[in-house]
């Protein structure tokens, strides 16, 4: 090194520098021995030094060495931050052995506190370790720390996704009996869970409390509770919840209305679901492609296609394009109703569209072909920001 040559001594700044350019290529080996050389040359790594090391190592798949890297940080009294954490749960998790993460925080343990565990469940969360991230959230009970807010919303959240509905509920129990301020967000969180296994029981019980602490619903907890009793063929639970939000502080949107027309028109209460959808167009609100694409199909499955094609060309005139949900729901009513040539004209339609038919579309052509009227296969329903809206939802 030209430093050397002229008897200018390396700081730890110039070693941090070598260690970052030689990680970046790959140069592994070389900057262990730089890292090594800075500490026999009586340099004290600092935070960035360390850090930079060990994202070096990490990136290169080398975890037990960072590990043992991080041991020496520890003992040297370097404080790791959030970058540090991160850096190690992103190298343990691209190794797959993000199970050592324990073994990180017994390491750490005199420099752990509320917030580094609650940042940690976090982030093990969003790499999908849910068993991990309820390690950690245990281990930090175990310490002394009690949670906070965002440790046991992000573990509600994981039991919720994760299908275990009674550890979530003994969880959302054991929040309310603590001294954290319970929200709506939190309530919605279950009550999503509840409603995609149809416990409608168990979610109303949870309402009732909800509202007797003074917990307001918000536009999302009203549309996560419809579309949960709508999921259960509740039509008159579904009409309650819509009236008391109507009547209420809180106002239906465009949301609110899709749920509760899929419902009725699912549930043959086609007059009431036409009725609503004139209803949310007097109120301000404009139709989207799943209202009208709802519709449409309610009104072709009773064989009422003269209808459900008016509703198509009135989506268009309004603003709101179809989709190739759209599309395919049409046709199969059109080739169900055997209105063969209508049905080709409208494939013709949508490729001029510039839309890509799929299987769907390519079944319904199928039969108008071989003359079978096979019915057209539903799509799963999704969810969308925590409730399930209908499945005709576009992709």
């Amino acid at each position: 090194m030209e430093m050397k040559k002229r008897h200018c001594k390396p700081d730890e700044y110039t070693y941090t520098i070598l260690i970052r350019m030689l990680g970046m290529k790959g140069r592994v080996d070389e900057f262990l021995m730089i890292f090594d050389e800075m500490i026999a040359n009586g340099c004290t790594p600092n935070l960035v030094a360390y850090n930079t090391i060990l994202h070096a190592l990490c990136k290169h798949c080398r975890v037990d060495k960072a590990i043992s890297i991080f041991d020496n940080m520890i003992n040297k009294g370097c404080c790791p931050n959030q970058f540090t954490y991160s850096v190690l749960l992103e190298g343990l998790a691209a190794a797959g052995q993000l199970d050592k993460t324990d073994q990180v925080v017994r390491l750490a343990k005199r420099f752990m506190n509320r917030s580094i565990y609650g940042f940690l469940i976090r982030e093990v969360s969003k790499l999908g370790h849910v068993a991990e991230a309820h390690k950690l959230f245990c281990s930090m009970w175990d310490d002394g720390y009690k949670a906070d807010r965002n440790a046991y919303v992000t573990m509600l959240d994981n039991l919720c996704n994760a299908g275990q509905i009674k550890e979530a509920i003994d969880l959302f129990n054991k929040m309310c009996e603590s001294d954290l301020k319970i929200d709506s967000a939190m309530y919605n969180i279950v009550f999503s869970a509840l409603g995609k296994t149809k416990q409608l029981s168990l979610i109303y019980t949870l309402y009732e409390q909800m509202k007797q602490a003074g917990i307001l619903p918000d536009i999302l907890t009203y549309n996560i509770l419809i579309s949960s009793f709508s999921r259960a063929g509740d039509v008159d639970g579904v009409c309650k919840l819509f009236n008391e939000m109507d009547e209420g502080a809180c106002t239906p949107d465009v949301v609110t209305y899709n749920i509760l027309i899929n419902c009725l028109g699912k549930n043959s209460e086609l007059d009431e679901a036409h009725f609503r959808f004139k209803e949310m167009q007097e109120k301000g609100l404009n139709p989207d492609v799943v209202t009208y694409s709802t519709l449409i199909e309610c009104f072709g499955k009773l064989g009422r296609v003269q209808m459900a094609y008016a509703l198509f060309e009135e989506m268009s005139e309004k603003g709101c394009y179809p989709n190739i949900v759209t599309y395919n729901i049409l046709l199969d009513c059109l080739e169900k109703d055997g209105k063969s040539n209508e049905a080709l004209n409208l494939y013709e339609q949508l490729k001029q569209q510039g839309l890509t038919p799929d299987c769907i579309t390519y079944s319904v052509l199928e039969r108008l072909q071989s003359g079978s009227h096979r019915p057209l296969r539903s799509r799963k329903q999704r969810s969308i920001a925590g409730w399930v809206i209908s499945p005709l939802s576009p992709k």
